[in-house]
């Protein structure tokens, strides 16, 4: 489904990033995941998985997101896939944030989201083809009792997909993005026994999501399969 293509996963050693990088390998492609401080996770995977590597970048430092991919158009052709997966997240309600801990959430949920796909953007629109998928939330949809800057974050993920297939439309490169529902690990983890409790109870699959269901569908909208599909906010929570 992905033979020949190269793709470029953020956060490739997290719940979701692992197996997205296993999928991904696994239809064929030749994978190249960003890590930062999980170096030890970044080689345990690529020991596991065949035809992939990993880059180390600090997703909150634009000049080292600039270097990494400039490097990584050097040492190949093309990157085919963007797959913005990286976030992080702070179990902090408003009343006790302070204007640092905001900092560290749009550095890299949103700052560096942005300077990524710029960076790959550029070689993407040389080559007039690309696809973009980028990981939003179920958080950013709904009301949950979730953390303020996760929830505002993964919110924007929704409008940057929208404006970006406009955008891009022109030089035959797609942008969708996927919302994963609650999941069983993870960010997910965090979430107290009664809220997923009720969260199973009210969900059509009566069950909390896995990284392969996320992974298996972004790796479909990443494929020619999905070529009619653009500038959609697509779930994967089970029916909730």
């Amino acid at each position: 489904m992905l033979n020949g293509k190269t793709v470029f996963i953020t956060g490739g050693t997290g719940y979701i990033g692992s197996e997205l990088v296993r999928v991904f390998a696994g239809y064929g492609a030749h994978v190249i995941f960003s890590y930062n401080r999980s170096a030890d996770k970044a080689e345990k995977l690529k020991s596991e998985v065949a035809s992939c590597e990993s880059v180390k970048m600090n997703m909150s430092d634009v000049k080292e997101i600039t270097a990494v991919i400039e490097q990584i158009y050097k040492d190949h052709e093309k990157i085919d896939i963007l797959v913005n997966n990286a976030a992080i997240s702070q179990i902090m309600p408003l009343a006790m944030l302070d204007e640092e801990d905001v900092d560290a959430v749009l550095a890299i949920n949103m700052k560096g989201l942005i300077f990524v796909t710029k960076a790959v953007v550029r070689g993407m629109i040389r080559n007039k083809a690309g696809v973009i998928i980028n990981m939003g939330s179920i958080a950013g949809q709904r009301i949950l009792d979730v953390p303020l800057t996760y929830a505002m974050t993964k919110a924007a993920v929704n409008g940057m997909t929208y404006s970006l297939a406009a955008e891009l439309k022109r030089f035959n490169i797609r942008v969708n993005s996927v919302i994963p529902g609650l999941l069983a690990g993870g960010v997910a983890r965090g979430v107290p026994d009664d809220l997923r409790d009720d969260f199973v109870k009210h969900c059509a699959a009566g069950r909390a999501g896995t990284a392969a269901d996320i992974a298996e569908l972004t790796a479909f909208l990443a494929s020619d399969k999905a070529s009619y599909i653009n500038g959609q906010n697509i779930a994967s929570d089970g029916g909730i």
